[in-house]
């Protein structure tokens, strides 16, 4: 129980931090979160490939996808959240 409430305080300080990030006055800061997750999940896809067997080059591929997916979700979020904030000054 402790793990979960933990970890929605945590997702709520992400999202908030990305908020006060977008709202500055330079733009590129609202995208430093994003990269960051998303230079993340590539790093997960590699530790993927590192340290599972491959059973057949099909199987390794969808593991790929799968694992890319996945861990792009929260890049997903927090880019929307800066487009929702950088939308409407374009």
């Amino acid at each position: 129980m402790y793990r979960i409430i933990a970890l929605i305080f945590i997702l709520i300080l992400l999202f908030s931090l990305q908020v006060f990030l977008c709202k500055r006055e330079n733009r590129k800061t609202g995208l430093i979160l994003p990269a960051l997750t998303f230079i993340i999940s590539i790093l997960a896809v590699i530790g993927v490939h590192l340290y599972s067997p491959p059973p057949n080059f099909v199987s390794m591929i969808y593991l790929w996808v799968q694992v890319f997916v996945a861990m792009n979700v929260p890049t997903v979020i927090l880019a929307g959240i800066y487009i929702l904030y950088h939308g409407r000054r374009m």
